[in-house]
């Protein structure tokens, strides 16, 4: 009986890290017409004090398809550091127009996304 119950209390456990580990996301999308030149990304988000990150991916929209430029996280959940606001720069690209797909949890606010020259 002990084996028992002590096998039960590793599989909850289990169970509850599966479950925050893997808990719903929300996505976020948009476009952007870039002149040419520097091309940088700025965001904002609020951890909540929910563990996970923040997964934004840059695409250029090309005749081919889109292309990844580049992709950037961000963790979250960890103690006095829940607001999450910066800049990723993508150096020199060429004009078009280029795509985001940011990524949180859904217990997170935000994120807020947008392209700057």
């Amino acid at each position: 009986m002990r084996k028992f119950k002590l096998g039960l209390l590793v599989f909850v456990m289990l169970f509850t890290f599966a479950s925050t580990a893997f808990a719903d996301q929300r996505e976020s999308t948009g476009t952007y017409t870039h002149s040419g030149g520097n091309l940088q990304v700025n965001y904002y988000a609020y951890d909540s004090h929910v563990s996970g990150f923040l997964s934004v991916y840059i695409y250029k929209e090309t005749a081919n398809g889109d292309v990844l430029i580049n992709s950037f996280n961000e963790e979250g959940g960890r103690p006095g550091h829940d607001t999450h606001q910066g800049t990723w720069y993508l150096g020199n690209q060429p004009a078009g127009t280029y795509k985001y797909f940011a990524f949180v949890p859904s217990a997170w606010m935000g994120p807020s996304i947008w392209f700057s020259n």
